[in-house]
């Protein structure tokens, strides 16, 4: 395969990426407004604990008036308000910073494929994925989950985002150089 074609095929997964989260944003959003008008509509629904899976992270728990095994599976229609709208807000934020991360990657990609790699859009468009990046750490560092005899919060610090976060930072500044030496080497010929 040639270079070209695996530029295709990355840029196919990311217009294939970003229609899948806007049909996610859309679904969750139609979810979240039915939720709010037929509560009675998910009274056989139910979601896993809340987990965390950061390396660094603090939690608490608190449980009303039964043990802990018992909240293994927790009712959605016990969701209180609150924590609701919060969760609801922050995971939607979070899919569009997403978004835009991939959107800003596609551009890279469309740059590359015409040849034009080190100029100063890919630059600002890696500082841009990085301060995407950045947002969705800030987003995912707090978690709040409030259901009638059941609380959760969290502070955790996602490793990964914050390392993608600074691949991106590092990239951006490679490109800068990269655009550099380009400008220079047409100035000398």
């Amino acid at each position: 395969m040639n270079k070209n074609s695996l530029l295709s095929i990355v840029n196919f997964f990311c217009n294939f990426f970003k229609l899948l989260i806007g049909i996610l944003i859309i679904a969750i959003t139609i979810a979240f407004i039915h939720f709010q008008f037929d509560r009675d509509f998910y009274n056989e629904w139910s979601m896993e604990k809340p987990e965390n899976d950061s390396v660094i992270r603090f939690e608490t728990e608190a449980f009303l008036g039964q043990n802990a095994q018992d909240f293994e599976k927790l009712k959605v229609t016990e969701w209180k308000t609150i924590s609701l709208y919060f969760t609801y807000f922050k995971f939607t934020a979070t899919l569009i910073l997403f978004f835009l991360a991939i959107h800003q990657f596609g551009k890279v990609l469309q740059s590359v494929r015409r040849l034009k790699t080190f100029k100063a859009i890919n630059v600002c468009a890696f500082r841009k994925i990085g301060h995407y990046c950045l947002g969705i750490a800030v987003l995912s560092f707090f978690n709040y989950w409030n259901f009638e005899k059941y609380t959760k919060s969290s502070i955790a610090a996602p490793l990964d985002v914050i390392l993608i976060a600074l691949i991106a930072f590092i990239l951006a500044e490679i490109f800068k150089e990269g655009n550099t030496l380009m400008e220079e080497n047409q100035l000398t010929v």
